[in-house]
């Protein structure tokens, strides 16, 4: 989305094509440019001021008009976990944007059949995780997290503004059966799973890890060993989310060590097996595989 519609979003919005982006530009007036554009079909437009609601479904935001209306759009964005920028940005920001966003030479789209997008909280994973499926018109979409409506209105909501960023095309799972989605034979489409972190926590609780089953520990050896052979053997395209936990501090009780611990090791071994692997910082994702 371009929130602007003077000169610096005919140049963003000129980019964003350029990339294959599929791009709404919101403002009371569009440059001629901007205007052709509209006309053809080749954007879609919204000729009045920004309204927070403007932002359902955008991944990315980029802010081109007065700074108390950046301002406010940017942080509405990082309220919805959508990436933002002000366009034109400052030397370091813009090159970031570029490289990252707007080239098409250097496209965040993913390449890799096996991506892991890595990142603390808040660091824009799912995000970026998404903008790399952003041209498919179909993904299955495996969502491991805790299902809304569970009386945790905060979380509720949260999941809300998951679901409102995600394609009409795209199919959400609300499961943690990833290995099998990764192994049907009948399905072919691009897999977006967020996020192996929440994937663990609920199958360590599934195994009996904190109720001191006695067969917990191969339980959950064997699950994880299912997922990763999965990884390596899929047929399709799949990008995962995972939290990195190896920059925190060290968790205060028995249970907080051993989550970090095994998530540690799941990361490792499915970076292992990928053929891309980024790292989001403060929204900035940096590939380092």
């Amino acid at each position: 989305m371009v929130v602007g519609g003077g000169s610096a979003a005919d140049d963003a919005v000129g980019r964003l094509l350029r990339a294959g982006s599929r791009v709404l530009v919101v403002a009371p007036g569009l440059t001629a440019g901007l205007a052709g554009l509209a006309a053809t079909g080749a954007i879609s437009v919204r000729t009045r001021r920004y309204q927070p609601a403007d932002l359902d479904g955008a991944w990315l935001v980029l802010t081109c008009g007065p700074d108390d209306v950046n301002a406010r759009v940017a942080a509405d964005a990082d309220e919805r976990q959508a990436w933002s920028a002000t366009w034109p940005a400052g030397p370091g920001e813009a090159a970031a944007v570029s490289a990252h966003l707007l080239d098409p030479a250097e496209s965040r789209a993913a390449n890799g059949r096996r991506v892991l997008v890595l990142g603390g909280a808040r660091s824009g994973k799912s995000a970026a995780a998404e903008s790399m499926l952003a041209r498919e018109m179909a993904v299955d979409y495996v969502a491991t997290g805790q299902l809304a409506g569970a009386g945790d209105p905060e979380w509720d909501r949260r999941v809300r503004d998951h679901q409102a960023r995600r394609a009409p095309g795209w199919r959400t799972i609300e499961s943690c059966a990833v290995a099998e989605v990764l192994t049907d034979p009948d399905a072919s489409a691009p897999v977006l799973v967020d996020c192996l972190a929440t994937w663990l926590a609920q199958v360590m609780d599934e195994c009996g890890l904190w109720t001191a089953a006695p067969d917990a520990d191969a339980r959950l050896s064997q699950r994880t060993d299912e997922l990763v052979a999965a990884w390596q053997q899929t047929t399709r395209r799949v990008v995962a989310v995972s939290n990195e936990v190896g920059c925190g501090v060290v968790p205060a009780s028995p249970s907080g060590r051993r989550f970090r611990d095994e998530l540690g090791w799941l990361n490792s071994r499915i970076a292992g097996k990928s053929e891309e692997v980024w790292l989001c910082t403060a929204g900035i994702p940096r590939r380092l595989r």
